[in-house]
């Protein structure tokens, strides 16, 4: 089966005014997920979720509707939103981006750079790591930058090295994961993968864990929870999480409100797993958010679970406010006040390696280089001069030549199969997709497709793909 891939892109987040939503920008990649085997065709089913009302659109029950108001109920005005393709910002392939504390920083193996308005201003003075590469970028502008630098060899070993004002290094095991950097006060801290957490700025800490005992596992244990990803709010909370007593065991936090004394919170009653790889983003005052399914919101000494979604909450990010955002289907949102808010749309479905907001609530994101949405909903909708439908992501492991016979049976029925195209085209990621002469035609070949390839959810969308591969439509014997 084909495997499905997620795909990059960047795009815009939006602010809500009295009539309308402005979109911003975003665009990235991601991890898919699991590996399907590449002889059978499988399409990506996102599509945009129903969404939770906001409370700010319930009409007062004191009030007594006007005549204008009781024609506008009866003739609700539709709110559109906008949809966002991706516009490359810089071509450099391997680029990644990175949201620290005041600026969107850019990595690019051996170098660092801070996203200024339409450039990216190249740091001076980068220490010597030799063979590494930069994975990632931390700390906080303009005296606090530190990044995150290995090699991809069996004998890496992952650093953390100082790149602005005062720091010291910390090397951590080979193959560590970075699992957390957070401030308490004037020390920085930074936790590896099976190394404890350690200060690299600032006067020293000695963060000590409750052990199996205090914590009351039954097998005796350093950790009561050893943990996969830390984190510190903007008012001093430090929050790791893991599993409680053992790697399998119920999903958990230890909670520092003060460096000397943790506690542990149980949170199985929230979510049933957290998964290898959690992350906890940090918002403002004692705000954080930990991206599981549900997600869950850390705040005043405890956590709760934010509403779910119809299709899963998946790329979240934090804007310089301190509002969550994140993708559900092909629709972008922000959490306000307890229910989620839809700013945009996505053209297809869309994931990220990394997403970022920068102060003037452009959505940037990084993957085959770093770009940024804009709104292209005049051509994405009823003006769409470039129908096009798209069919799924692409498996990287698929022959060259791949003809994609499945698809092509099915579309070989298509009355008017003539005149359509099967293209396989690079953007961002290999999809696959189909090239029709109207709209009303695309709307035909997607209710055909529907019909003949239960499994597979294809998008009318706007769009002209680039030196795409034409594959031959001919029926398999």
């Amino acid at each position: 089966m084909e495997f499905k891939m997620n795909i990059l892109i960047s795009l815009q987040s939006a602010r809500m005014t009295t009539l309308s939503l402005c979109a911003l920008s975003l665009l990235a990649f991601s991890c898919s997920k699991s590996t399907p085997t590449p002889e059978k065709e499988r399409p990506v089913a996102d599509s945009p979720a129903p969404l939770a009302p906001s409370a700010s659109a319930a009409p007062s029950a004191s009030a007594a509707p006007s005549a204008s108001a009781a024609s506008a109920e009866r003739k609700p005005t539709k709110k559109t939103i906008p949809t966002l393709v991706p516009k490359l910002f810089t071509d450099l392939h391997f680029a990644t981006l990175h949201a620290i504390e005041g600026a969107l920083m850019v990595a690019d193996s051996h170098r660092v750079g801070r996203l200024v308005g339409e450039r990216i201003e190249w740091l001076e003075n980068i220490p010597d790591i030799g063979d590494d590469r930069i994975i990632s970028v931390h700390g906080y502008w303009p005296d606090g930058v530190d990044i995150y630098h290995s090699t991809s060899g069996r004998t890496g070993l992952p650093t953390m090295s100082p790149l602005t004002g005062k720091g010291v290094q910390r090397t951590f095991r080979s193959f560590a994961r970075l699992l957390g950097t957070g401030r308490f006060g004037k020390t920085t801290l930074v936790a590896g993968d099976g190394n404890p957490i350690e200060t690299v700025r600032g006067p020293t800490l000695d963060i000590e864990h409750l052990t199996g005992e205090e914590g009351g596992c039954k097998e005796q244990q350093t950790m009561a929870v050893p943990f996969s990803a830390m984190a510190v709010t903007e008012t001093g909370t430090l929050v790791t999480v893991g599993n409680l007593c053992k790697q399998n065991g119920t999903p958990a936090a230890e909670v520092w409100d003060q460096p000397e004394k943790s506690r542990i919170i149980e949170l199985g009653s929230m979510v049933k797993d957290i998964g290898p790889f959690p992350t906890l983003l940090k918002g403002k005052g004692d705000d954080l958010w930990l991206d599981s399914s549900p997600v869950l919101h850390y705040n005043g000494g405890k956590f709760e679970a934010l509403p779910a979604l119809d299709e899963p909450i998946r790329d979240l990010f934090v804007s310089p406010s301190g509002k969550l955002h994140g993708i559900s289907g092909r629709t972008i949102v922000r959490h306000d006040e307890g229910t989620w808010t839809p700013l945009a749309n996505l053209p297809w479905p869309m994931k990220f390696t990394s997403i970022a907001m920068d102060d003037k609530e452009t959505i940037w994101v990084s993957g085959y280089g770093i770009s940024r949405l804009r709104d292209a909903s005049a051509d994405a909708e009823s003006n769409c001069k470039h129908p096009f439908v798209y069919l799924y992501d692409v498996s990287p492991k698929n022959d060259a030549k791949f003809t994609f016979p499945t698809t092509r049976k099915a579309l070989s029925t298509f009355p008017a199969v003539g005149e359509i195209g099967l293209v396989e085209y690079f953007d961002h990621g290999k999809h696959l997709g189909i090239t029709v002469r109207s709209k009303d035609q695309g709307e035909a070949v997607l209710a055909h497709v529907k019909a003949t390839m239960k499994d597979e959810q294809p998008e009318l969308i706007c769009y002209v793909p680039t030196n795409p591969r034409v594959i031959e439509m001919k029926t398999e014997k």
